[in-house]
Parts: structure tokens; sequence; C-alpha cells
């Protein structure tokens, strides 16, 4: 399942000439489980979440995986109901990103979907997520992750509350 999904970033990496590293792993769900199983740090992680307003409009948002989205900013950001904004379902999750949960990409989805990115990422010298698969992911320079985010056009802003998810 999914195996289009990397397929798909793997050719979204290779035309813009970026250097990923490829990695195989036990599966997980979890970002403190893909730290842990990757012998990554937490924060370096890409955590991506969809949400939907429930109008049909979707959004990925991608934080540092040691943090909790602000849904009201993100809905704010959007002009989105704050009352409306919530979590996809993992049936949801599936259907819009080809993926599920715990193996969604920062981007590069079965549908074309809205991205926000949090500016901590960019504090990392490099990212790493899944990419389609549980068992998949990438290491990469996070300067390269910008060239990517700016390629889909991510709306950029501090989208995570204060506190960390530990």
């Amino acid at each position: 399942m999914a195996i289009e999904e990397v397929q798909r970033i793997k050719g979204i990496f290779s035309s813009l000439n970026l250097h990923p590293t490829y990695r195989e792993h036990a599966a997980v769900v979890t970002s403190e489980e893909a730290a842990k199983t990757r012998g990554d740090q937490l924060q370096q992680g890409i955590k991506a979440l969809l949400f939907t307003n429930d109008a049909d409009d979707w959004v990925i948002v991608n934080l540092p995986a040691d943090k909790k989205v602000d849904k009201k900013i993100v809905a704010d950001q959007l002009q989105w109901p704050k009352k409306k904004i919530r979590l996809a379902t993992p049936e949801e999750v599936l259907e819009k990103t080809g993926c599920e949960i715990g193996a969604v990409p920062p981007f590069g989805h079965k549908q074309d979907l809205k991205l926000i990115v949090d500016l901590q990422i960019y504090a990392n010298r490099e990212s790493a997520f899944n990419i389609g698969l549980r068992t998949y992911s990438v290491k990469i320079p996070t300067s390269e992750m910008k060239v990517v985010f700016n390629q889909f056009k991510a709306l950029e802003g501090t989208f995570s509350l204060e506190k960390t998810t530990l």
C-alpha cells in the first residue's frame, strides 16, 4: 500500500536534484516511534497532519514532530470557522493522501492538497519523515525541504502551540 506515494516522492526529489537518504525500518505510526526507530531527534521529524473544515476544504499542516498544531491559528490563516476545523479521520487520510496515518509525507499526495509549513521546521539542519509507507522514510537537508515547500507554494508561518508534545 502507498508504494505509488513512495515513487511520487522519489520522483519529486529527483526532478528538483535534491539529495535525500532513503531508509527502510520497522513500521512506525507515531512521531516518537519514528524518531526512536530511525535514530533521529524527535524535533527533526516533520509531522504531516490532514485537516478539514467539513466543507470539502483540506490542508496538510507540517510541523516539527515535537510540536502540536494550534488549530485556531490554522483556521484563521485559511479563513475557516474555528468551530469547523478538525483532524481528518483515518479513512479520510487514506482517501485524500493515499497513505495510512503515520506514513503521510509532507507533500506529494494522491490528491493536490494545500500545504502549510510551520517555520520551526527550518531550525533543524536535517529533516526526516515517512514517505507513503510506515516502513520507508527519508532524511534530507532541511534547506532542500525548503526548496520542495517553495515548489508546492506552501504557506509558511507559526502554526504550533508553545508546548511540545513531550
